[in-house]
This record gives structure tokens, C-alpha cells and sequence, in this order.
């Protein structure tokens, strides 16, 4: 695909998502996915998808296409689905299992330290949450 034409493609996806036409929105991202675009757009796509599908209230096909997006961006030591995942988790009402997210990812070898540090607090103030929705 050219970029002019992925460009354009991504754009006329979020004008259907800005003017809260999901279907027409997941069917447009899906034909994405299965185009002949890089993996690493595609891992967005899986994300951009999972928010359609939280849009249309089906939070078990967003988790899917969070895990989709993941699995692909694991391959290039890359993490942005993992995180969206994480936040999506949070605002549903598990800090606990973001904060696993992050966890995990701190393991990585291919996060900085800088990250890590990042990703700490980010789990401090999940953990927080989750403290405060147990009592």
C-alpha cells in the first residue's frame, strides 16, 4: 500500500470514529489489518480496533484485539498495545492487572531505565487504585 493511501485510509477511519459510526469503522480498520501494511501499523490498528470495539461495548473483543496487538509488537521489542491495554484495564476498574502489565514489561531487556522508572510510579499510582476500590 502506498503511504498516501494508508494516510488517507487512517484518516477516514477517524472521521468515522469522531462521528461515532463504529461499524463502519471496524470494518474499515479490519480492512487495514489484513492489507499489506507493516506489522508495526498493524499492532496499531489492533489497538485503534479494540477502542471501536469498547465504543460498541463489547469489552471482550477489545481485549482480543489488545492481546492481537500485542503479540505483534512483541516481535519488535516494542510495547505501546501493551500499555493502552494497561490504561483500558485501569479505567474498566482492574489496576491490579495493569499494574501486572507493567510488571511484566519491566522485565523486558528492552526497556530503558528511564521507562522503568516511568513504569514503576505508573504502578504505584494502579496499585493506589486498586487499594482504594477494596475498601
Amino acid at each position: 500500500m502506498q503511504y498516501q493511501d494508508f494516510i488517507q485510509r487512517v484518516q477516514e477511519t477517524g472521521r468515522l470514529i469522531q462521528e461515532a459510526h463504529f461499524k463502519e469503522a471496524v470494518d474499515a480498520l479490519y480492512q487495514l489489518y489484513l492489507s499489506d501494511i507493516s506489522d508495526v501499523d498493524k499492532a496499531d490498528i489492533c489497538a485503534n480496533l479494540a477502542f471501536v470495539y469498547d465504543r460498541l461495548g463489547s469489552t471482550p473483543e477489545a481485549m482480543d484485539w489488545f492481546e492481537k496487538g500485542i503479540v505483534i509488537e512483541q516481535n519488535y521489542c516494542l510495547y505501546e498495545v501493551s500499555e493502552k491495554k494497561a490504561q483500558y484495564l485501569s479505567q474498566l476498574g482492574h489496576s491490579d492487572q495493569a499494574a501486572t502489565i507493567y510488571e511484566s514489561l519491566i522485565q523486558q531487556p528492552f526497556v530503558s531505565e528511564g521507562e522503568k522508572d516511568r513504569m514503576r510510579k505508573t504502578i504505584q499510582t494502579y496499585l493506589g487504585k486498586a487499594v482504594r476500590g477494596w475498601q
